[in-house]
């Protein structure tokens, strides 16, 4: 190959550009015949500013503090359990909710039901919802929602939900192709910053009192001592707004408590079964096709006085002190009889942790949505409580520390209060902000089978019923009845009440919270209006914000309420 000289060089470039057309000044042949060959020889030595522009390490008291300096607004409403829409109405005490949210520069709540396109998608399921409730979302202005909760995970159903909030634009948290991905956060940006949200379920821990199971074969003086526990939480049912329902009804020599059957021998009766909140949301192993979720285990400990510790240890047998693990139940010695303690799963809770701090690093301002369903008494029904469990306010604390800058709750339905803790809100639960309970479709069609269990063909068991609570009707064998009459159990006057939660910042820290009540039902209406959020009445909204009030003594918080809305200022 002959080698290319300058001369040759100079030589094509003169023939190209006649070629092509252009004509080459003489002055320019002229410079590239004495023109030195381009080099980086000698260069690049000195640079203008060696110092680095992030450091290696940066301050993690900046990294994890609110990056925002506008005043920013965030809007958090609790259970979206919405089946038909309603957020285009001209009634103002709807409109006057929906034009907050609109308003708020990012609004989210949780994903409780199940959205489908029936035209397009076969599947069944329950708390089955219209595809159209999602365009009702984004009528109310909600950027974010959590699925991290106790509804179902299971494929092909749980794709269909994404992809009708993807399609209107929603972003989902807390469920997703894997654990990993579940864990963390995502994002939505706004013209103030980017916020990310994560969100956690807590699982486990649902059992009450007086469930059976596990079969012990005791002594007669063991049996009534197990009689005196059992007859000591009981007793305590009237502290409690909804308390747990009578037990039912044992044969002679056998009695249940704890979720374990005590017995003495010779007793042949099948063991009551464990109360329907435990059974049907114990969790089974994920298929190949389902999603995973981020949730927070936790474990139930029994709360027994020192006594009653001492009986449970001669019947199991056991010698040792402090936690006594037997029967398939965890004991633990508290003030009183009934009282519930948890403990976190320490894996999911580093894990989860480690992913808040993440988020926070890589948003400007960070939001948690917890869904818990767990009680701290025993003999307090289901998903009633107005207070949070011990593993709540740590779990909390813990989020706060690590970068969370509003903490919200919810899946409990009823309201919880709310504490101010290093200048950050934590609402231990906001309630149903939707709560179209006497709408809510029976289940459709056949669900495909659940991994690990067998069919039976028998329905699942219903949750229990609280102390006093209605039984259906009777309906004449050849009676017609509409699915929605036998709908109620959740139409306490308690579970038809909400907050919407503000928290408006500025300057980089929190100023103020604004709590709105709700009103889904505190005075009767048709069934078709029952859990629609509305303004409520004055009268309506002090019982409210009172109630409100109460709930969040424990924290020191202190709410003032002017004008039906509950305010915290710092």
């Amino acid at each position: 190959m002959r080698k290319l000289t300058r001369a040759r060089c100079r030589n094509l470039w003169s023939s190209v550009a006649m070629l092509i057309g252009i004509t080459v000044p003489a002055s320019h042949i002229a410079f590239a015949q004495s023109a030195p060959p381009a080099t980086n020889v000698g260069h690049g030595a000195k640079i203008a500013d060696g110092g680095r522009g992030v450091p290696l390490a940066p301050d993690q008291k900046m990294e994890l503090a609110l990056k925002i300096t506008q005043p920013f607004t965030v809007v958090a409403v609790g259970d979206l359990l919405e089946f038909q829409p309603f957020a285009m109405t001209n009634d103002p005490r709807t409109a006057g909710l929906v034009k907050r949210m609109r308003e708020a520069d990012i609004t989210v709540g949780d994903f409780e039901n199940e959205i489908y396109d029936f035209d397009n998608f076969g599947h069944a399921g329950g708390n089955l919802a219209t595809k159209e409730v999602a365009d009702d979302w984004v009528r109310m202005g909600i950027d974010i929602v959590s699925r991290a909760n106790n509804k179902p995970t299971r494929a092909p159903g749980i794709w269909e939900n994404f992809r009708q909030v993807e399609r209107v634009g929603i972003t989902h948290v807390g469920v997703a192709r894997s654990l990993p991905e579940a864990r963390m956060a995502r994002y939505v940006a706004t013209p103030k910053g980017l916020v990310g949200e994560i969100g956690v379920s807590a699982d486990g821990g649902l059992d009450a009192c007086c469930s059976g199971g596990q079969i012990v074969i005791v002594t007669p003086a063991q049996l009534e001592a197990v009689r005196a526990i059992r007859d000591s939480i009981l007793s305590r049912r009237s502290e409690v707004e909804v308390p747990v329902a009578d037990p039912v009804p044992e044969p002679a020599g056998s009695l249940s408590v704890f979720g374990v059957t005590f017995r003495l021998p010779g007793v042949d009766a099948p063991a009551p079964k464990a109360t329907g909140a435990e059974a049907v949301y114990r969790e089974v192993p994920p298929g190949p096709q389902d999603a995973y979720k981020n949730s927070l285990h936790v474990t139930l400990y029994q709360g027994v006085t020192a006594a009653q510790m001492a009986t449970l240890r001669e019947i199991a047998r056991d010698s040792g002190h402090g936690d006594l693990h037997a029967f398939g139940t965890r004991f633990r010695i508290m003030d009183q009889p009934g009282e519930h303690s948890f403990d976190m799963n320490p894996a999911d809770l580093k894990d989860i942790l480690v992913q808040v701090r993440t988020a926070k690093q890589a948003s400007d301002l960070l939001i948690l949505n917890a869904h818990w369903h767990q009680n701290r008494y025993d003999f307090q029904a289901y998903s009633h409580d107005h207070f949070p469990a011990d593993f709540e306010i740590a779990f909390a604390h813990a989020a706060v520390d690590q970068g969370v800058d509003v903490f919200v709750a919810q899946g409990v339905h009823t309201i919880k209060g709310v504490e101010i803790y290093h200048g950050k809100p934590i609402f231990y639960g906001v309630s149903n902000f939707v709560f179209q309970s006497a709408l809510m479709p029976q289940g459709k069609g056949k669900l495909p089978p659940v991994p690990g269990r067998a069919e039976t063909g028998e329905a699942g068991p219903a949750p229990q019923l609280a102390a006093g609570a209605e039984a259906a009707p009777e309906v004449p064998q050849d009676g017609i009845v509409g699915e929605h009459e036998r709908q109620g159990f959740w139409q306490l006057k308690a579970n038809l009440e909400a907050l919407l939660v503000e928290s408006v910042f500025n300057e980089g820290r929190l100023k103020e919270v604004r709590l709105h009540p709700i009103d889904l039902g505190q005075t009767p209406r048709p069934g078709s209006q029952v859990g629609v959020p509305r303004i409520p009445e004055m009268k309506v909204a002090k019982k409210i914000l009172d109630e409100v009030v109460e709930y969040s003594k424990p924290f020191g918080t202190h709410i003032v309420i002017e004008n039906g809305v509950g305010i915290i200022r710092l």
